[in-house]
């Protein structure tokens, strides 16, 4: 079990849980596996003439055949090759009232049950809405993303035991509605040091936002891909465990994660610059001291609104997030 792909550990979960006459809300609210993947889990089920049992006692191959298809070389393309077709449509019927992404979503997986995920409907949907309508600015949605980076320039403490200065990568995480970013300088950029990063992100904002944006950082993709990324299955467990999902930018467009970008120049402002002639002995130090001006920043008043991003925070987008797992 312990090397089973991701997929296939959520689906004999998922079935284990129907064999127990389990809910389709039970089952999502148990494993954060989405209601319409579940119930497309079901009805294979029933087109495999199989029972619950026989088919978790299949080998992964086997059961990966009837409930899950490996996907070919074309599938992505074959899946954007429909959606790209319906885009345009999606975006007049965005401008509908109370018309959704989620509602629009849900209609486009009732015709491609073997469609993309709801996080890679969303973002290709965004990308044509900010193509087709470049002069009007992004709307992000309370809530909804979380953008993160890893900043250009490094910050540096000086070992006393070796004398020398160590460099250390600054992770930066941003809610774009909102404005509130997160930074924290880590030992290494490596996944391992990554993952703790992000968990003290979120304790940070006190919640989780629907989707995680990153770029194609290999600590994070494994496999990048302008139709649908593959992510790594540590990234995904993350994922799983928060009950978020995962996003990636397409490769070399900054633009696609342009409030983190703004928050890593806000931050060579207001972090780096305050610190350019300070002395810090251990990372420990320099990470208390890049949190005392991260605190400072995000209490700032903005000329653009009148109040800090916390203030914005607070009153447009905690209420939004979901709640830290236990």
């Amino acid at each position: 079990m312990a090397n089973q792909p991701l997929d296939m550990l959520q689906i004999r979960r998922c079935l284990l849980l129907l064999q127990d006459a389990r809910s389709v809300r039970d089952i999502h609210r148990t494993t954060g596996i989405h209601r319409n993947t579940i119930k497309s889990y079901l009805e294979r089920c029933k087109h495999s003439g199989k029972s619950y049992s026989e088919l978790l006692a299949l080998p992964d191959h086997e059961l990966a055949a009837h409930i899950h298809p490996p996907r070919n070389n074309h599938q992505a393309d074959d899946r954007y090759g429909y959606l790209s077709g319906q885009l345009e449509r999606y975006a007049k019927e965005l401008s509908h009232p109370h018309v959704t992404k989620q509602l629009l979503w849900e209609e486009y997986l009732q015709l491609n049950p073997d469609g993309y995920r709801y996080a890679q409907f969303c973002l290709h949907l965004d990308r044509y809405l900010q193509k087709h309508e470049p002069t009007m600015p992004q709307v992000h949605l309370p809530g909804d993303q979380l953008q993160i980076d890893f900043a250009g320039d490094q910050l540096s403490y000086f070992d006393p035991i070796t004398q020398i200065w160590i460099s250390c990568p600054v992770l930066v995480c941003t809610l774009p509605c909102s404005a509130l970013f997160y930074a924290e300088p880590l030992v290494s950029s490596r996944q391992e040091h990554l993952i703790p990063s992000l968990n003290n992100a979120l304790s940070y904002f006190g919640g989780v936002p629907k989707n995680i944006l990153s770029d194609n950082m290999a600590q994070v993709v494994s496999k990048a891909s302008r139709y649908e990324p593959v992510f790594t299955e540590l990234i995904e467990q993350w994922a799983l465990h928060y009950q978020t999902n995962m996003q990636a930018t397409r490769v070399a467009k900054p633009r696609d994660k342009a409030s983190v970008e703004n928050s890593v120049h806000i931050a060579y402002q207001q972090i780096y610059a305050p610190m350019r002639n300070e002395c810090h002995h251990s990372l420990k130090a320099l990470k208390l001291r890049v949190r005392e001006l991260l605190d400072k920043l995000n209490e700032r008043i903005m000329t653009a609104y009148g109040k800090s991003r916390n203030e914005r925070f607070l009153e447009l987008e905690h209420a939004h997030l979901g709640p830290l797992p236990a």
